[in-house]
């Protein structure tokens, strides 16, 4: 029951906070409508929640919190349902010693208390807070409990042990939030090592004790469907989740080492299925050409680029656009990176004979329109896909080479025939990714003469050149940089660069040929968003090194 209305009015009245006519006012407009007297002196004006709530837990000698005093644990979000925690304004704050402290503003609703221990698992001990302040917490974490509860309804069961699926839970929901395209879980003598991809660049998280690591290792297995028992040779499993910030791929690859099986999972977000090529940081002047070669009935685009560089984002961007009902797209991929609607997709095993080559030969007899091989990496598939693209079809691929006119010679190099190349190749883009600065505390700074000089020899300056720079801050967890941004080279194989190939020209004066008649480099494209101060100019040294 909850407390009688005359102990409560007493209260009030003989601290002062309510005088005799309020109360018999309070009352009788209880006896009409059969309200709480609390919610009457609400209404009123006569008494603020935080203050009831305060009071009606020292009348039933219960702990009084306000919960942005407390340090709340996300892990514990996933221990009550959703819809349990809105439905009764309960909100979790600690769990220790088998017992879970859930902060309410009505501890006698016996009945909500009962259905937690039940759906937790744990002893339920209640505190008291007020109802507002439940609820600005629920709002609050709203993102994070969407994430969490999401992550626990992709897992399996098969682990009866609550903490290492809330420890697993976090980690993945942490690295969601922070944008993480990466999470390692990597075995060492005294602990195991958790680290984040962010933005291309490793950094260490909190470390998991070594007494967990097998049981986390086993966690992961079961939600990502690998064998348990098998930690000798490699597996790969995925899984996908839906969360409030959008929908996951998650694959998943283990690794036998010396001190341990190491795990990667790679995080895919569904969003980049639908990224234009201005998004991705093409100039429109390139984005002109691309939509003009994606539309020819035949022919190949390759595209290049070191791993990590965003070549399979980019393809995947020119599916979008080629994606309609008078199309057949079949793509072949090592393995699946993103599941697209109304695409044809099939995976390559080596072990079982069906290798790219292989692929693409039973591909050739689904009347394809556009053929997406997610790697040429060796001359059957090169031959195949060149042949392909010569009877009728638009053929997509990647490769691993530095630079646009390096694939060219890469062909080459394989002992493709010259005039197979220069017959089948439309285009080769070249692409890296850079860091975008934070946007809320990059600093512009003037650059010294010397830096000036530099760059000059390389591409035309603007007058009163500035630049920016990375400072760090809490949006971008001290970094000073948020997100990726690509640069690109795009050579276009017209009448020109074909003449070149078939006489197998080099990749320099293939390179020299296509400046001459305005391609942009890999630097320039970078040296063009140092310019709008989009990155640093020590980013696109970085990653164009190689020119």
């Amino acid at each position: 029951m909850l407390p009688q209305p005359s102990k409560l009015g007493e209260v009030l009245f003989e601290e002062g906070i309510i005088d005799h006519a309020q109360l018999l006012e309070a009352l009788e407009i209880q006896k009409k409508d059969h309200r709480r007297l609390g919610e009457v002196l609400i209404e009123k004006g006569w008494i603020d929640d935080e203050k009831l709530t305060e009071i009606l837990a020292r009348i039933l000698q219960l702990p009084f919190v306000r919960l942005s005093e407390i340090h709340i644990d996300e892990d514990l979000l996933v221990l009550i349902p959703r819809e349990l925690m809105r439905g009764h304004k309960v909100f979790p704050v600690a769990l220790k010693d088998n017992s879970l402290t859930v902060a309410t503003h009505d501890p006698l609703d016996v009945a909500a208390l009962q259905e937690i221990q039940y759906k937790s698992g744990y002893h339920v001990v209640p505190v008291m807070a007020g109802r507002q302040d439940i609820e600005e917490h629920l709002d609050q974490f709203s993102e994070s409990l969407n994430t969490l509860q999401a992550i626990q309804k992709a897992g399996l069961p098969g682990i009866d042990d609550a903490p290492i699926i809330h420890l697993v839970n976090s980690v993945i929901a942490q690295a969601i939030e922070q944008k993480a395209s990466d999470i390692h879980f990597e075995p060492q003598r005294n602990e195991m090592r958790v680290r984040f991809r962010i933005d291309s660049v490793l950094y260490a998280k909190t470390p998991i004790p070594k007494e967990l690591e097998l049981k986390v290792l086993s966690r992961i297995k079961i939600i990502s469907g690998m064998d348990v028992a098998d930690s000798r040779r490699p597996q790969d499993g995925r899984m996908s989740l839906s969360t409030g910030q959008g929908e996951y791929d998650i694959r998943v690859s283990t690794l036998p080492k010396t001190l341990g099986e190491s795990i990667v999972l790679r995080i895919l977000s569904k969003k980049f299925l639908n990224r234009s090529f201005e998004s991705l940081g093409m100039a429109q002047s390139e984005i002109a050409v691309i939509n003009k070669l994606i539309r020819q009935p035949h022919g190949m685009i390759l595209v290049t680029g070191p791993t990590g560089s965003g070549k399979t984002t980019t393809l995947y961007s020119m599916l979008n656009i080629l994606n309609q009902v008078s199309h057949n797209i079949i793509t072949v991929e090592d393995p699946v990176e993103y599941e697209m609607e109304g695409v044809n997709q099939t995976t390559i095993n080596n072990r079982a004979g069906y290798s790219f080559a292989t692929a693409i030969r039973h591909i050739l007899r689904h009347d394809p329109d556009v053929i997406m091989v997610g790697e040429i990496r060796d001359v059957e598939t090169a031959e195949i896909a060149i042949r392909a693209a010569l009877t009728g079809h638009l053929v997509l691929s990647t490769m691993h080479t530095n630079t646009a006119a390096g694939a060219v010679t890469r062909l080459l190099e394989m002992k493709i025939e010259p005039f197979l190349i220069s017959s089948a190749v439309n285009a080769v883009i070249a692409q890296r990714l850079v860091r975008k600065l934070c946007p809320f505390c990059k600093k512009e700074y003037t650059p010294t003469d010397e830096i000036i000089s530099s760059v000059g020899k390389m591409i035309s300056l603007p007058d009163n050149l500035t630049f920016s720079k990375a400072a760090g801050c809490e949006q971008c967890s001290q970094t000073g940089f948020m997100g990726r941004v690509g640069v690109f080279e795009l050579l276009e194989i017209k009448e020109n660069i074909r003449n070149m190939v078939l006489k197998s020209a080099s990749e320099e004066d293939i390179l020299r040929t296509a400046i001459t008649k305005g391609m942009r480099t890999l630097r320039t494209s970078g040296f063009e968003k140092v310019f709008k101060k989009i990155t640093t100019l020590e980013e696109v040294l970085r990653i164009t090194s190689v020119e």
